[in-house]
């Protein structure tokens, strides 16, 4: 009858809410899990002794002999990188010297600043001692709509078997009228390739890691 379908309709609409509102709640305890998990993590960096961080095999090993998991390492890894390293304003349009990579990652742990590419090697040679295969990335990005002048650098590590992308550069603050204010940003954390492409374009379209690359062009509109 018609009552008897109206009733079903309304029993089937209930059952929609409560499946979609068990969905939310699970996906919600499941995300606070996994912060709070992160936030173990954190923590357990965050005791490093001083001693140990001198060098960036002394804070793979610190990482490598406190985590076991791929994922719980490159967590490791980019928390220390971008609550370690302050953002120097004063070298954002400094010439490239001749310093090598290595040069640039002793002086980045001795003075405890640096630019994208400081904060990029760093991240990229403890990702690699730790056991994690990692790159570095160049390229530009895209801020508000407005492509920077500037070029940028990022890192990319393989974590179970899949590529993703971290910014311990971004991840590590903001500048604001030329000062550098520290604040750990989660969103440059372990993205996914498809979300990184929204501000973040390599000069090599190889790391994009995407299925179907996107142009510079296509980037830039």
């Amino acid at each position: 009858s018609k009552f008897r379908d109206i009733f079903i309709l309304e029993l089937i609409v209930q059952m929609k809410n409560t499946l979609l509102f068990l969905s939310f709640f699970l996906s919600f305890l499941s995300f606070g899990q996994v912060q709070d998990h992160y936030l173990l993590i954190d923590k357990k960096m965050a005791s490093i002794p001083s001693e140990k961080t001198q060098n960036t095999a002394e804070i793979a090993r610190f990482i490598s002999s406190n985590f076991k998991t791929e994922t719980e390492k490159i967590r490791a890894v980019f928390y220390w990188t971008a609550n370690n390293i302050s953002y120097d304003v004063a070298s954002i349009s400094s010439l490239p010297t001749q310093e090598t990579p290595q040069d640039r990652i002793i002086k980045t742990l001795q003075t405890r600043k640096g630019v994208c590419a400081d904060y990029s090697l760093v991240f990229n040679e403890i990702a690699i001692l730790a056991g994690i295969k990692s790159v570095v990335i160049h390229g530009y990005t895209k801020q508000n709509g407005k492509i920077n002048n500037l070029s940028h650098a990022w890192c990319s590590s393989k974590i179970d078997n899949m590529w993703y992308l971290f910014d311990p550069t971004w991840g590590a603050g903001y500048v604001n009228n030329n000062k550098f204010s520290p604040k750990i940003n989660n969103k440059y954390f372990k993205v996914n390739p498809t979300q990184m492409i929204a501000t973040h374009m390599p000069f090599d379209y190889l790391w994009q890691f995407l299925n179907f690359p996107i142009s510079h062009q296509e980037f830039m509109e």
